[in-house]
């Protein structure tokens, strides 16, 4: 039989909740604090009713801005996609950041990786949006008198 003189608490980050990315309290976490908190007040001098609404209410801040920042973060990659889909069937010239030569093809395939627009050029050659020097259209003065 164990004898337990007093109450007995966890850490809120311990058990389910974390830190997020950047060191940031997620909300599982920010709840924990929360009830550990409410558990934990001194019955003489309780948390405020404002005190708790303007916690819940940050708490809905939070978590409205996260869904802000992810859905302006998918924006964002839609358009630089958007962007960049106006390069497909172009010859273009631009340099290879691995070589550090000038390289001309037909763009094949446009994407994003890691954030930034890459185009894929019928030679296999890839190269970066900010890299292009020249643009032109397929079959371009190749002398037929079109």
């Amino acid at each position: 039989m164990s004898d337990s003189n007093g109450p007995v608490t966890t850490n809120p980050l311990s058990s389910g909740g974390g830190v997020g990315p950047g060191g940031q309290l997620d909300k599982q976490a920010f709840l924990m604090l929360l009830v550990a908190q409410l558990k934990n007040q001194d019955p003489m001098n309780p948390m405020q009713d404002r005190e708790f609404i303007a916690q819940l209410a940050q708490l809905n801040t939070l978590e409205q801005l996260q869904q802000l920042n992810e859905t302006v973060a998918a924006m964002a990659q839609h358009a630089a996609l958007g962007q960049v889909a106006g390069y497909l069937g172009r010859v273009v010239s631009g340099l290879d950041r691995t070589s550090g030569d000038l390289v001309t093809g037909t763009v094949v395939r446009a994407t994003i990786l890691d954030g930034a627009a890459v185009l894929e050029l019928s030679g296999g050659q890839r190269i970066d949006v900010r890299d292009v020097v020249s643009i032109g259209l397929a079959g371009a003065g190749s002398g037929s008198g079109e």
